[in-house]
């Protein structure tokens, strides 16, 4: 898929402001005025506004008009119409960063639950349990044989690898072979305490 980043005009406020001078045909008409906001997008998802910009047009000679051309009272009518925009943007305008939050929000809560279900697990080994480990030369697993009263009897993974991400591609019951460790209950607790038992798997 293919991410676009850019920027993005959408129209906020379309109006009409009667009996002002055209600097462009000295005649004394209406002129209509929107207000546009700039904002950036992520692909299609705008992620926040960056700007405004003022379009002035006269409705007798359909002529655009600067806006330092203006009067001064026109000029402080539309920087107040301006800011009033400002305050009234929707909120559409801010999807992206919303969506970002909320993405973060529940990538800690899960993070969160996953800690206490696996502080939960640590407590209570079980056969069959697969603990990941991280080691100083990278991250491997060991499978739970037995348990007892006060310890545990594990079989350790043949191999490692440099990723967290990549032990569940070595988790295969053809890799625990003759590697055997046993461990106290407290000491799988400073394992994790110490962050070096990463996450259980129950199966």
């Amino acid at each position: 898929m293919m991410v676009l980043i850019g920027t993005k005009e959408t129209c906020l406020l379309n109006e009409t402001i009667s009996n002002i001078k055209c600097p462009n045909c000295n005649f004394h008409s209406s002129i209509n005025y929107k207000i546009f906001t700039r904002y950036t997008s992520l692909t299609l998802i705008p992620l926040f506004p960056v700007g405004n910009t003022v379009h002035i047009k006269c409705n007798n000679c359909s002529k655009e008009i600067d806006f330092e051309d203006l009067d001064e009272n026109t000029k402080i009518k539309l920087i107040d119409e301006n800011k009033k925009t400002n305050q009234r943007r929707p909120i559409w305008l801010f999807s992206g960063i919303i969506i970002l939050v909320c993405f973060v929000i529940y990538y800690f809560f899960s993070l969160y639950q996953t800690d206490n279900k696996t502080k939960a697990l640590v407590k209570t080994p079980a056969f069959g349990d697969i603990y990941n480990m991280k080691y100083s030369n990278g991250y491997s697993s060991m499978r739970i044989d037995k348990v007892t009263k006060d310890s545990i009897y594990a079989t350790q993974n043949d191999y490692k690898v440099y990723l967290q991400s990549e032990v569940e591609e070595i988790d295969k019951p053809e890799n625990y072979t003759d590697s055997k460790i046993n461990y106290s209950k407290k000491d799988l607790l400073k394992l994790w305490d110490n962050d070096e038992l990463i996450s259980i798997t129950r199966k």
